[in-house]
């Protein structure tokens, strides 16, 4: 009975250390769209740079820390409701970029009921913001900023609504949780 109680003490250990950890992952989205950029811009490579997932345990913890760093307060609006994320930095090298279309992996994502809220393009860099609606709700988003010499990915899953509103607050001039920290 005792070596039961500790195996199930071990395995929740492991569970929990499996969730909370950040490190390396393997994203088939994220890859995906990586190997679909890479088709289209020959002679492009994209070298990881980092690639982080975060869950429910690292994000709450975070939650935690901005209740008790000064200044940091605000970044609470920022990260309540965000239940995962995971971001892909890779450092790319790209001749140019004519004719670059939506990624394939993010077109199929619009097949299933995602929608586009912000697509720039121009000869230098490429920005797609796709989101998943819930009714009035925003619960996924998906991000791909890509120029000659960075491509950056994020998806984040949860209650996205105060990320959304904080993240427009600042771009129309409040401050930021950055600014009180002074970064």
């Amino acid at each position: 009975m005792n070596r039961v109680l500790i195996n199930r003490r071990l395995a929740g250990a492991v569970v929990l250390a499996l969730l909370a950890a950040p490190g390396c992952f393997s994203s088939g989205e994220l890859s995906g769209i990586r190997r679909d950029l890479q088709a289209q811009l020959p002679g492009s490579s994209f070298e990881k740079n980092i690639e982080l997932s975060l869950g429910p345990i690292v994000l709450g913890m975070a939650k935690m820390v901005t209740a008790v760093v000064p200044g940091a307060h605000e970044a609470r609006s920022w990260l309540t409701g965000v239940s995962r994320v995971q971001i892909g930095v890779y450092d790319a090298a790209i001749d140019s970029m004519p004719g670059l279309r939506m990624p394939a992996r993010l077109q199929s994502l619009l097949d299933d009921g995602w929608e586009t809220a912000v697509r720039v393009r121009d000869a230098d860099e490429a920005v797609w913001l796709l989101y998943r609606p819930d009714g009035d709700s925003v619960r996924e988003i998906f991000v791909v900023v890509l120029d000659r010499n960075e491509l950056v990915l994020v998806k984040a899953k949860g209650r996205l609504d105060r990320l959304i509103a904080a993240a427009l607050d600042e771009a129309h001039g409040h401050r930021s949780f950055a600014d009180e920290l002074n970064l």
